[in-house]
């Protein structure tokens, strides 16, 4: 094999980027891929692949009627609502009577609630009262003071 010959990797390659068609290859490249197509069968079968695909992409769009694209939509439709919908309930928990999963539901809100009370403090106890007369306030960022009603 000469060095200037084209691989077939080379030759599937340009394909991709030039289509089948040789006018749209560069000129150098034109002589080298027939030399390829004249020694490999896979490449004459993958040019004869990529001017099928070429016809289609010139071909002329095809119209379809409204009429027969809600039939399609109708029949789509119809199917799926013929077949039963499993979701993430009906996965997890199986074939449970709603009444026992609204049930269930309603158990898990309250001990989420009651969680969320319990690690918040709110349950943990009475709050502890601060003595009465004596407040503090924050005068600025740094000084605390007490004050307990009297005048100094």
């Amino acid at each position: 094999m000469r060095e200037d010959a084209m691989t077939d990797e080379d030759f599937l390659r340009h394909l991709d980027d030039y289509g089948a068609s040789p006018e749209r290859w560069p000129p150098d490249l034109r002589a080298a891929a027939e030399s390829a197509l004249a020694r490999s069968p896979a490449l004459r079968i993958a040019l004869e692949d990529a001017q099928s695909f070429d016809g289609l992409l010139a071909s002329p769009m095809l119209v379809v009627e409204d009429a027969r694209v809600d039939r399609l939509l109708s029949a789509v439709g119809t199917a799926a609502r013929g077949k039963p919908q499993e979701g993430v309930i009906m996965v997890l928990l199986g074939r449970i009577p709603r009444q026992r999963v609204a049930g269930f539901c309603v158990a898990l809100l309250a001990l989420g609630w009651l969680t969320g009370g319990w690690v918040a403090g709110h349950l943990a106890g009475p709050a502890a009262t601060p003595r009465q007369g004596q407040e503090l306030a924050l005068l600025n960022d740094e000084v605390v003071t007490l004050f307990d009603g009297e005048s100094r």
